[in-house]
């Protein structure tokens, strides 16, 4: 069921069981899992099925550090949430490029802190699997020799320190469309659009949320009153609202500080170069372009670090992934004749490796690095002076690419430089710098069984409090490289599968 809140009134006051703040995939997920369950649910949007500037102007805030695309830019209000921002294509639809979390990603790691989840990713597995289907994948299988035929053949020649596996390829509407066709059906879950919550208000021993106040822009103020409340709304609004509890005091999960601290961001590093040797290279490296396996997944394949390689922690994790770059000649023509390079030139996307005459096509591989962002608590989100069209104030974001990960990243080059030297020639631009905007956000809510070391337990409930849990990405003590969407996925089951325990 769907209701317009532009339609409430300013004394409108709704009763829940459970109220999930975020439409996204995370607060998507977590509300079709709950679906046909002994309780109600309502999920609180800020937008509606469509883009609309009023609502988009709420995602702006202040950004400090490095250079950054901003809060606005990375950010969505919609039904759906940042999956109206994925950029990739598959058979002409968006989509977005999968992978889970790897072992290491979970485990505590030598010479980086504040590693380490609070429990393995075998704990996730079963979670993944489900996580796999609500996404319209394939089955649970990102290692090379799941996926190898025929036609493509990893690299038999690489380094020691190198691995195949892929990523498998989804749309996005595989991913939303039953979730949306699911909670319209659903008798005991109520969607609310242009519903933007604005504060959480908690009961004298601050221990529980008694409601959650909303605003409506142009419209109602009202509320809404709940057993349990969960926060989806992404990492940077997540942890505003934690920051905005007992009347802006953020009291409210901060015991340890943790609110904010620690943001993430998945880091693409362009500094690699590989050109190829033989002139039949691409052909050979279908293995690496975007294809169709005979199961009907799509899967892209990449390079990843092996778990040897990682367990030091001395280095990045990373997954590398080929992206071929049109030889000069190719590039002039497309700049002296755009209107004909779109219909008749080759371009730099994926179906490169079935390109006729690719060694004259191409000048080589751009070795694009998807790379880790150690959760330092001097990045993080707080709260802005000035406010948004609501009265609220802004989130402020402090956002900066540390010596100490750059250095790791030097190193994780010069391991791929090695590691690729049988293919082709390497070349290294050392004064590169990565590009930070992923839209990928993590971390500003983490998860530790230790209160004085995170904001949430292992189940995403705010650690003090005995109703309010956090889903989605914030809760990520580390965000490994891999796009966040299939353990957001996993996580949001992990989440229904607790609650519906406790009932």
């Amino acid at each position: 069921m769907e209701l317009d809140a532009k339609r409430f009134t300013d004394d409108t006051t709704l009763d829940t069981d459970v109220c999930i703040v975020g439409a996204g995939p995370a607060g998507l997920v977590l509300a079709a899992e709950l679906v046909d369950r002994q309780c109600d649910v309502i999920v609180l949007e800020s937008g509606g099925h469509y883009p609309e500037a009023e609502i988009l102007a709420l995602n702006v805030g202040d950004v400090s550090g490095d250079v950054y695309a901003g809060l606005g830019a990375t950010r969505h209000r919609q039904v759906g949430g940042t999956a109206h921002l994925w950029n990739s294509a598959v058979a002409g639809a968006i989509s977005a490029k999968y992978a889970p979390l790897d072992a290491a990603d979970f485990l505590p790691r030598a010479s980086r802190d504040h590693s380490g989840w609070p429990f393995t990713v075998a704990d996730l597995r079963g979670d993944y699997d489900r996580a796999q289907r609500i996404c319209g994948l394939g089955p649970f299988a990102y290692d090379a020799a799941a996926w190898i035929d025929s036609s493509h053949q990893p690299w038999s020649t690489i380094g020691p320190r190198l691995v195949s596996r892929v990523y498998q390829v989804g749309t996005r509407d595989a991913l939303l469309s039953p979730l949306r066709a699911s909670i319209e059906r659903a008798t005991n879950v109520r969607l609310c659009t242009h519903a933007s919550a604005v504060s959480v208000q908690g009961d004298a021993s601050g221990r529980s949320v008694t409601s959650i106040s909303i605003a409506t822009p142009g419209g109602a103020r009202w509320s809404v009153r709940a057993k349990r409340v969960v926060l989806a709304a992404g990492a940077v609004e997540n942890a505003r609202l934690l920051l905005l509890t007992d009347a802006g005091a953020g009291a409210m999960g901060n015991g340890s500080g943790w609110v904010g601290r620690g943001f993430m961001e998945h880091p693409r590093d362009r500094a690699l170069m590989l050109h190829p040797r033989s002139a039949d290279a691409y052909a050979r490296s279908s293995f690496y372009d975007q294809w169709r396996a005979a199961d009907g997944t799509w899967v892209v394949g990449r390079l990843a670090l092996g778990e040897d390689a990682l367990a030091s922690g001395e280095l990045l994790n990373a997954s590398a992934t080929l992206v071929p770059r049109l030889s000069n000649t190719l590039h002039r023509l497309r700049a002296a004749l755009p209107s004909l390079a779109a219909r008749w030139l080759q371009s730099e996307g994926h179906g490169w490796s079935r390109t006729r005459g690719a060694a004259r096509a191409f000048g080589g591989f751009s070795v694009l690095l998807n790379v880790e962002q150690s959760p330092h608590p001097e990045n993080r989100v707080t709260l802005s002076a000035r406010r948004d069209s609501l009265g609220v104030l802004l989130p402020a974001l402090h956002w900066s690419w540390r010596e100490d990960d750059h250095r790791r990243l030097e190193r994780l080059r010069a391991i791929v430089a090695e590691d690729l030297g049988a293919i082709g020639t390497m070349t290294v631009d050392t004064n590169a710098r990565p590009d930070p905007n992923a839209h990928h956000h993590a971390g500003t809510t983490r998860m530790h069984d230790d209160p004085k070391l995170g904001v949430t337990d292992r189940h995403g409930r705010v650690h003090g409090t005995d109703n309010l849990f956090v889903a989605g990405a914030s809760t990520f003590p580390t965000a490994g490289f891999a796009n966040p969407m299939l353990t957001i996925v996993a996580l949001s089951v992990r989440l229904a599968r607790h609650l519906r325990s406790e009932s």
